[in-house]
């Protein structure tokens, strides 16, 4: 795990890294797949993570963890 430090806009740096990024990637991909899929054949975005979290604790109230 890395010491605690806070991005730029405030956000804890892993709660950045690891979800963040990836909600903000595949929010600039959408109009993509949108584009290139045809009625017949469709176009995903498939997400993947690992297990990590089933070790670990969250609040939902305190996603950063403060």
């Amino acid at each position: 795990m890395s010491p605690h430090a806070l991005t730029k806009d405030g956000f804890e740096t892993q709660f950045a890294v690891k979800y963040l990024g990836h909600f903000l990637l595949t929010a600039l991909l959408f109009p993509y797949p949108i584009e290139a899929g045809t009625e017949k054949k469709a176009v995903r975005i498939v997400c993947l993570f690992s297990i990590v979290h089933a070790l670990g604790w969250f609040e939902i109230g305190d996603l950063q963890a403060k």
